[in-house]
């Protein structure tokens, strides 16, 4: 049976445009941020004062470093709410209905964005557009892992990633041409087009014959997607795979009392596990473990630690400082370079993101992220030292250095590992534990950086650098090597200390 069909790869990438308009408006703000604010080249006064260039709109919005910083942030609370209520509607809707509605969110803000007259319009509309991010985040990752097979299981699961570093990089292309007083307004408004385009293309998709399979008499209705998906009428073989494991496991709700009646054709280890396990969104099998009762039982200390270490660090390292600003980091130093710098940084990012789909597997997680902070940690030190002194070139080496030690290890990693470290029961809890923790410190980083960096400038990277430091000692005392493990075996060996 071929897991990778003309029909699946689309409805693929149906799921994967909202992956890719969660890293559109990571990156709208970035090279517009100068002119949309009255600031800086392209919004001298003789341009603002002309009124022909918008009959009804004014040409930019006037923002202090402050006030930028909250437009930009609100983004992320709107995520965190997003992702909070995601997996419930998802488990009750379906994968590909909840998409469907998330477009509202994914439209509307862009819309109130690209018409906005005043700072509270642009507030409303960020955080429209950080709900449906949030909701993405939540709901892609899923629904990709329940239409792939095994086979291509990695595959699938790089899609998302890829998805959101491609939509950085069409927004900073985008600002290239756009960040104009005339132009600034269509680059906030491009989403809205994006979200149109996922609207119908999820109409000719399926739903996940996994979510399906989980409703009572749904069996059918999963066969059929299925057989759509796989472009052949034999999947039994599979759907009583999913039987098995749902027998094994206790997600008693994956199939119904009549369905779980009817006799296994197939009892054949592999079959049974061809269909991936979608534990970080997966329905929880113990509907009354809750978040209190993952951080009350010493039990599962070891595990949250890990956790909230690896979300804490891929925020904290710094990476959407330079996501969300490198264009105003670097226009003191390339004025008129500036942007196609930050164009190239987004081009490294999407091609060390492919990369690491191979290294993970190959490397092994906790490896992937030691080196990864510590170059992040060499690199931030670098660019401190380089933009305290104007040194440009080095600047953006260090920056290019920075992003791509990222993308191999502290980009993926966190949210990989969470089904590796926590039983089945529990995961679905700390998935949602996770999401809170890096939203909310994403929050901390996209509103204080350019307040920070306003009054100490490059010495802000040097503050990256140190907490990187010492999230590399931490993460080599506390996070075990997943890799090839289950979480049984990773839990015998977890003594605290991992020493290769």
């Amino acid at each position: 049976m071929s897991g990778l069909t003309p029909y699946v790869i689309f409805v693929s990438f149906a799921a994967v445009l909202g992956a890719f308009q969660y890293g559109y408006h990571i990156g709208e703000l970035n090279t517009p941020q100068s002119v949309m604010s009255c600031q800086g080249k392209g919004a001298t006064i003789p341009e603002i004062s002309n009124p022909d260039v918008y009959e009804y709109l004014p040409p930019c919005i006037k923002m202090n470093s402050a006030q930028f910083g909250f437009v930009t942030s609100v983004f992320t609370l709107g995520g965190l709410v997003g992702s909070l209520f995601a997996s419930r509607v998802a488990d009750s809707q379906g994968r590909r209905k909840t998409l469907i509605l998330n477009s509202v969110f994914l439209g509307l803000g862009p819309l109130v964005m690209g018409f906005a007259t005043n700072i509270t319009a642009l507030v409303i509309g960020r955080a429209l557009a950080g709900i449906g991010s949030g909701v993405v985040t939540v709901v892609v990752p899923a629904y990709l892992a329940e239409i792939s097979t095994l086979e291509f299981r990695g595959t699938f699961g790089v899609m998302n990633q890829l998805g959101i570093v491609c939509g950085i990089l069409f927004s900073q292309v985008e600002g290239l041409y756009l960040s104009t007083i005339q132009g600034w307004r269509l680059i906030l408004l491009s989403g809205f087009l994006v979200s149109i385009v996922q609207t119908i293309f999820l109409l000719f998709s399926v739903e996940s014959p996994r979510f399906l399979a989980s409703k009572p008499g749904g069996y059918n209705a999963a066969k059929r997607a299925l057989q759509k998906l796989r472009g052949s009428i034999e999947v039994e073989e599979e759907l009583n795979g999913w039987r098995q494991v749902a027998s094994e496991e206790g997600l008693e709700g994956l199939i119904s009392e009549e369905e779980r009646e009817q006799p296994l054709e197939n009892n054949d280890e592999e079959i049974m596990r061809e269909s991936p396990a979608v534990v970080f969104h997966a329905r929880n099998p113990d509907e009354n473990f809750n978040f209190w009762k993952l951080i009350s039982n010493h039990y599962y200390l070891p595990a949250l630690k890990a956790l909230i270490l690896v979300q804490f660090t891929q925020q904290f390292s710094g990476i959407n400082a330079v996501m969300f600003y490198s264009t105003s980091i670097l226009s003191k130093i390339f004025p008129d370079m500036s942007d196609l710098i930050t164009v190239f940084i987004s081009t490294v990012n999407v091609f060390m993101t492919v990369v690491s789909a191979y290294l993970i597997d190959k490397s092994g997680r906790r490896t992937l992220l030691l080196y990864s902070s510590g170059l992040m940690c060499f690199s931030s030190a670098i660019l401190a030292l380089s933009l305290n002194n104007n040194y440009g070139l080095l600047s953006a080496i260090s920056i290019i250095g920075f992003v791509s030690a990222f993308a191999i290890g502290l980009g993926p990693i966190p949210f990989l590992i969470i089904p590796e470290i926590f039983d089945t029961k529990a995961t679905a809890t700390a998935a949602s534990l996770g999401l809170t923790l890096n939203w909310s410190a994403s929050f901390l980083v996209a509103f204080l950086f350019p307040i920070v960096n306003e009054i100490i400038e490059g010495n802000i990277f040097f503050i990256f650098a140190l907490y990187l430091l010492i999230a590399f000692i931490a993460i080599k005392r506390l996070v075990p090597e997943t890799k090839a493990k289950t979480v049984e075996e990773v839990w015998r060996g977890w003594t605290g200390k991992f020493i290769d």
